[in-house]
């Protein structure tokens, strides 16, 4: 099983900024990780690492393939209303 939260992230890029929603899926009972917020953003198409664990910032691995500055988590919450189960 598995559990969503919706993020709530900081886009600065070559044109500005804006403000997005990301999600983030977890194992069952657990909150997300570093590694959730990566691949999380992996599978947008950005290989990102945290830059700033206080203010939860990450930035490119490769700043000039992108036009992607940063990237900052403002907040995370739990998603109730989703509910996945994995078939074995």
């Amino acid at each position: 099983m598995k559990e969503r939260y919706a993020s709530t992230v900081e886009y600065v890029d070559r044109y500005g900024k804006a403000i997005k929603e990301l999600m983030v899926y977890t194992q069952f009972g657990k909150k997300p990780t570093i590694g959730d917020f990566t691949e999380s953003f992996k599978d947008q198409g950005l290989e990102v690492e945290l830059r700033d664990f206080t203010n939860m910032i990450f930035k490119p691995i490769d700043p000039v393939s992108t036009p992607v500055i940063s990237l900052r988590i403002i907040r995370t919450l739990k998603d109730f209303t989703y509910s996945y189960s994995a078939k074995r």
